[in-house]
């Protein structure tokens, strides 16, 4: 009987102590709560964040109060909408964090577009951040390129002119030389006729005769080696001038071949040459092209500005940030390196910038919907047959290579396209911008959930064959 009393005992004394462990924790987050309130009322974001998180912590997971949840929502989502406004993302990871344990929070559609915001403006810092290096790095490239060419030229130049002093010394010395000799020879023969004449003034005039002939052939002969001594001092100048100039223009074809390397310089691009049909032939217009005129040059230039301002309305309108750059300079990059003269690489470039002109012709809100019925994706195929309302700028003689590359770029090596097209049967500039849209699209930020790196993107297309052209997918690994 006495046992079972004290098992009473023992039992109420436990009832009372978890009531009472609860009553106090309860009291706890009751106070943590009304903080948090006041910090959130104030604007206080980050103290209000660190206190509702305690207040989440003394709950039980499964039983959180539905006002510490309302509340809970309402500072994150302030909290990350601070972020957004002063990029300060130092509480970002902590954030990250407790929405993985909460996911009653996670879920909110505000917190989510704010998560992605963040994503977006850290996506932008990093590459603004890559840029500049990027920038800088050219830019000490192209002044340690400078320098070492002044450095070179000079170098030459004194190399030059010292072999040029030298040789003339030595040919004054030879002439003064031979000069010398032949003042003496003259003198000696002059001074031997007079002796002779002297003895045989009383000889008779054939005598007289011969010796004044030997004396005129000796100065003719004298006079000849002075010529040859002269002609053989000009000849050796006009060779150093030569060799000279041959390395002035060596060293101007290297300052223009590291310029056509930039994209910048497009002043610089002769006539065309463009291959517009389908083969297969990389660089069969490797050679260089004619020269253009003033005119062309002007023409061609105007027309890179316009694709240019038109690209980044494309971009705009498909939420594709700076797309019509990165693939342009790609498909630049790749012509170059398939072989391609300059000239078609930089029309291959502007049509690049503008192979998208079609979407421009389809509603904005086909554009964003996240979920597609078969009619809608039917008629958001349709873009590439919307091109031409939008390139009444590009001049005829152009026109057929931005045709092709807004008509074909969805063409797959296999025939699967929008156009049924196949193999060397599709235009060269749809099969470098297919390559290059796909890439910058497995590389893009744009979801910041399926982002891949350089080389799993590369891997990605080296295992579909099927899709794109092996050759282009090769340099583009190569270059990247």
């Amino acid at each position: 009987m006495l046992q079972n009393k004290k098992t009473l005992l023992l039992a109420f004394l436990c009832f009372f102590a978890a009531g009472l462990m609860f009553s106090q924790t309860s009291s706890l987050v009751t106070r943590y709560l009304q903080k948090a309130d006041d910090e959130y009322t104030a604007m206080n974001y980050e103290e209000a964040f660190k206190t509702i998180n305690a207040a989440l912590k003394l709950s039980e997971r499964d039983e959180v109060p539905g006002n510490v949840y309302l509340l809970a929502t309402q500072i994150y989502t302030k909290l990350l909408d601070k972020m957004t406004k002063t990029k300060d993302f130092s509480l970002y990871n902590d954030v990250l964090m407790n929405l993985q344990s909460y996911p009653k929070i996670n879920d909110d559609p505000q917190i989510q577009k704010n998560i992605k915001i963040i994503q977006q403006l850290q996506a932008d810092i990093k590459d603004a951040a890559r840029e500049a290096k990027n920038r800088e790095m050219m830019e000490s490239i192209s002044e340690n390129q400078r320098a070492g060419q002044e450095e070179i030229l000079k170098s030459i130049n004194e190399s030059n002119a010292t072999m040029i002093n030298s040789v003339s010394d030595k040919m004054n010395t030879a002439i003064e030389s031979v000069g010398e000799k032949t003042a003496t020879a003259v003198r000696e023969v002059s001074e031997h006729t007079t002796n002779t004449m002297r003895e045989i003034s009383k000889t008779s005039n054939k005598t007289i005769w011969i010796i004044a002939i030997l004396g005129g052939l000796i100065f003719i002969i004298v006079f000849i080696l002075v010529l040859i001594g002269i002609r053989a001092s000009s000849r050796a100048s006009a060779m150093q001038a030569e060799q000279l100039d041959s390395t002035l223009k060596l060293i101007a074809g290297m300052q223009q071949t590291n310029n056509q390397l930039l994209l910048g310089g497009i002043t610089d691009f002769g006539g065309m040459g463009l291959k517009s049909a389908g083969s297969s032939r990389w660089g069969v217009d490797a050679l260089p092209a004619p020269e253009m005129t003033e005119d062309e040059k002007a023409e061609l230039k105007q027309l890179v500005i316009d694709c240019e301002k038109l690209g980044a309305e494309i971009d705009a309108a498909t939420k594709r940030k700076n797309n019509s750059k990165n693939v342009s300079e790609l498909v630049y990059k790749l012509a170059m390196q398939l072989g391609l003269n300059q000239n078609s690489s930089m029309i291959y470039f502007a049509a690049a910038m503008v192979y998208d002109a079609g979407f421009l012709a389809i509603p904005e809100e086909l554009l964003e919907a996240e979920s597609l019925t078969d009619e809608q994706r039917l008629q958001l195929r349709d873009h590439v047959n919307q091109y031409e309302q939008y390139l009444g700028f590009v001049p005829r003689k152009y026109w057929q290579i931005f045709k092709e590359a807004a008509l074909y770029h969805h063409e797959n090596t296999d025939g699967s396209g929008y156009h049924g097209l196949t193999g060397p049967d599709i235009p060269q500039i749809a099969r470098l911008i297919h390559v290059a849209e796909s890439y910058n699209s497995l590389i893009s930020r744009r979801n910041y959930k399926q982002i891949m790196d350089k080389e799993t993107a590369i891997e990605e297309l080296e295992s579909k064959p099927n899709l794109y052209d092996v050759d282009v997918v090769k340099v583009l690994d190569a270059i990247v």
